[in-house]
Parts: structure tokens; sequence; C-alpha cells
């Protein structure tokens, strides 16, 4: 055990993950799978080899620099560690080959959730169980990168604060021993709750009528906001309001980090006093009453309007697909069809691609912008507009994990021109390709949102099997940037950190 605490993190990850691929290995024999056990047993043997190999070599190097040696080990597992994990996948998807199942695994470990896989029950269910651990992991190992590294340097979201959790260890990132030592306390803490959610968002499901292999996928891909399903979507489930209702209440967890906690903090709230959960109910409600009344407008002119059924089911279908999207999980509900049949109204999916990029809370499993961020800024523009009718008040700053300094208001404005910067620079790159613009425009904000099933929200029907081989290199690089953020890359890039 003290030999494997010295090797370096990318190899103590590779062996995790070939120590997972006994999962699926099992899950496979048990089947009659044969073959597909094979190949997860043989794959996990041969990259733990290679693992311990690379371990032993470099166990004696000491990195001097906590932060850039934790930085740049998070940049190298989503860039080195998809190689392994997407081997097997390779020899049991036809067709698929090396770089595409990079490209899926990138997908899974980012939580982005976009899928090569166009017919799910053309493959082993044991893929597909891998493919959802990929994603669950991946969730969990944001959550614990988050807390651990990103907080103590200022962030990941946590920049924009006055107060947070992280007083209590400082704002530095210490020796390495010691970054190493808080991020085993950190995954000590998380995942127990972690698992613990996911397996009672399992039972439920199973309990709504989901088959257990379906139920469990579902509520990893729900927790880790990677929206990778088996069965295509839960249009493929069996559980249906009473399944979508129990996800809509798990995915709370990616709306504020708070959800993750069975044991609040004296004096922490983490209901409508949260900035974040009011800005959730905010855009979730307002989004879907201009849903529902686009539909019943169109509803009134081909007289449906009377069907309340009809109308109930378009509010559900609404409801839940909005706050799927918002938190980047990218599900829809099996009413969101249902809301345009009854009005025969082409797909909105321009507004779900805009609640995509306005994403989840800090420090939860979900991408895009952020809402701590989008509450900053509409406070820091409260503050501009009172400061023209007063210009010589002095402005609170707010008291509690409420405040937002104005540091903070100009870090979420620098992060939020570097977001748009780099869905205009992915968009130009796919459309140099040869897509069209639309669609570079959906695929850009679909990996740097890490919502990849956002282009199922599209009329045209693109798929990412479609795709020729330097459009999904391009998505590579976004759903890395998207899912680290481009604050981390500044950060991890400085030059002052590598002096």
């Amino acid at each position: 055990m003290q030999t494997l605490r010295q090797f370096p993190a990318i190899a103590i990850l590779v062996l995790a993950a070939s120590a997972a691929m006994a999962v699926p290995a099992l899950h496979a024999a048990r089947g009659g799978h044969g073959e597909a056990a094979l190949t997860f047993l043989y794959s996990g043997l041969f990259f733990a080899l290679v693992a311990v190999l690379v371990g032993l070599a470099t166990a004696n190097r000491q990195p001097r620099n906590a932060a850039r040696y934790h930085l740049a080990t998070l940049l190298a597992t989503y860039v080195a560690l998809p190689v392994a994990l997407g081997a097997p996948l390779v020899h049991l998807v036809p067709g698929l080959g090396y770089g595409r199942a990079y490209f899926e695994m990138l997908s899974a470990l980012s939580t982005t959730g976009a899928t090569l896989i166009d017919s799910p029950r053309l493959v082993p269910e044991s893929v597909h169980l891998w493919r959802a651990m990929v994603g669950w992991a991946g969730g969990l190992l944001v959550l614990v990168s988050v807390f651990a590294i990103l907080a103590p340097l200022n962030l990941g979201g946590f920049e924009v604060r006055d107060f947070d959790e992280t007083r209590t260890v400082g704002r530095r990132a210490g020796d390495v021993p010691e970054a190493t030592a808080r991020i085993l306390r950190t995954a000590q803490r998380i995942t127990p709750v972690y698992a613990i959610l996911t397996g009672l968002l399992t039972l439920l499901l199973i309990a709504a009528g989901d088959r257990p292999f379906v139920a469990a996928c579902h509520a990893m891909a729900t927790l880790s906001t990677s929206g990778v399903s088996p069965v295509g979507g839960l249009s493929g489930a069996a559980s249906g309001v009473l399944g979508e209702a129990a996800i809509a209440i798990f995915l709370l967890t990616a709306v504020s980090h708070g959800f993750l906690s069975l044991r609040p903090r004296l004096g922490r709230q983490f209901g409508l006093d949260d900035p974040e959960v009011r800005l959730m109910l905010i855009s979730v409600l307002g989004v879907t009453l201009l849903l529902f009344l686009r539909s019943f407008i169109g509803a009134s002119e081909i007289d449906r309007q009377d069907n309340l059924v009809a109308a109930a089911r378009a509010i559900w279908g609404s409801l839940f697909t909005v706050l799927s999207y918002l938190t980047t999980t990218g599900f829809e509900s099996t009413d969101w069809r249902s809301m345009q049949l009854w009005s025969d109204l082409p797909n909105p999916g321009a507004i779900l691609l805009g609640v995509a990029v306005m994403g989840g809370g800090i420090a939860t499993t979900a991408g895009g912008i952020k809402l701590l961020r989008l509450y900053a800024l509409y406070r820091n523009g409260q503050r501009e507009m009172a400061l023209l009718i007063h210009p010589s008040s002095v402005l609170s700053h707010g008291r509690g994990p409420n405040a937002i300094t104005d540091r903070g208001a100009r870090v979420a404005f620098a992060f939020l021109m570097m977001f748009l910067v780099s869905i205009a620079i992915v968009m130009v790159a796919l459309t140099a390709i040869g897509l069209a613009f639309e669609d570079g425009l959906a695929l850009a904000i679909a990996a740097l949102t890490t919502t990849g099933p956002a282009i199922d929200a599209l009329s045209d029907g693109i798929r990412y099997s479609g795709m020729p081989d330097a459009a999904l290199a391009v998505l590579c690089a976004a759903m890395i940037v998207g899912r680290m953020e481009v604050l981390v890359l500044v950060a991890l890039f400085n030059p002052a950190l590598w002096r």
C-alpha cells in the first residue's frame, strides 16, 4: 500500500479503471456472453500491468508544485484515461475503431453522454453497463476534484463567493502530501453519499417498473448528469412518469452541492435561501410557462386547447425536460413529444440549448456557465444600476454564503466571455470541416456544456455516428475544455505557475 501511494495519480486511476472492468466482465459472464467477459478481463489485466510498470518507473519522482501537479494530472486523466477505458469497446462494438472508442469513453468520463451507438439493443448489455459506470465515476471525479483541488485554488465557481466551505483548508493548495491527503479525505466523505443516493434512486426506478439493469444505469446517469442510457433514453424505459418524477428529485443534486450532503452544516440552508435554487426555479418555471403558452396558442389554432390531459402532459414534459437540460443531463421526458403533437408546432430545440448553456450549480457534476456565476452577474448589474441613481452610496456585499464580491463578479464576466469565445471557436472549426452552421452551433454547445444528448433537440436528426473523424476530434477537445472549465486551463498554463 505504501508503494502504491508513491505511484503518480494517473497510474492509480488507470489501476482503478482496470479493477472496475471486473464488474462488466462478471455481468457478461453471468449473461452467457463469454467473448465480452474475456475482453473486459484481458483489457483490465493488460492496463493494470501497464499502470504498475509506469508507477514503479516514476515512483521516486517528487513534484514540487502541488497545484501544477494536480491540475496537470486532471488534464492528463481526461486526455489519456479514455485510451484504456475504450479498449474493450473496440472489440465488442463492430465498426467503432480506436478513435471512435476514445470519443465514446471521453464522452462518458466527462459526463457528456454523447454516443456513437445508434442501436443500443444490438450492443451487449455489459458495454452499456461499462459506459454508465464510467459516466458515474466521471461524476465522482468531478466532485472530488472540485472540492479537493479547485476550491482551495479559488477555481470551479468558488471564486465568486466571499464565504464558502474552503475557509477551513485555506486559500492555497499546500504541498503535495497535504493536497493528496485532502483528496483522500474528500473522496471518503463524498463517495458513500454519492453511492447511497445512486442506490436509492435505483430502488425507486425498480419500484416504478424498470428492469434492475436499466434502473441502475439510469440512476448512475442521473447522479453523474451523464445521460447515458442502455435503451436510448427514458422513452425506452418502463417506469414512465413515476420514474421521471424520481429522477427529477435527484437531479436537484446538480443544482446545488448542498443537496449532496446528508449532514448540512449548522446555519447553512439549501432551500429557497440558496441563490442557485432560486435561479433554478425561476428558469425552469419561466421556460416551462413560455413553452406551455407557445404550445397552447398552437393548440388553439387547431382546436385542441380543450384537451386537459394533453395539456397536463405537455406541462410535465416541459418541466422535466427543462430541468434535465439545465443540469446538463439531457434526458427528455416521454411527454416532451406529446407537447409537440398537442400543439402541432416544431421542436423548440434552441430554447433547450440556451437552458443547457446556463448549467447547474457550482461544485456539482453539471456543466455550463453555472447558476452562481449568472447570479453574480445579476447582482453586479443591480449594483451598477443603484450607483447610477445614488453615485455616492455604499453598497452592501451581502453576508454569509450569499455574498458575492466585486472581484467575483468580474471573474464571472470574464468566464462568460471566454465561454462564448470557446463556443465560437468550436463552431467555426466544425463549419470549416463541412458541417452546417446550425449543426456546428448546437454541437459546440452540447460539447462545451457536457450535454451530449442535446443534439436530439434538433429537428434534422443529426447523429454523432455520421460525423467525420475530424469533427469528432474537435468535439473531444471541446468536451475536455467544457469539463475542466476555461479558467482552470488558463490557471494551468499560467507562466507564473511554472516558474
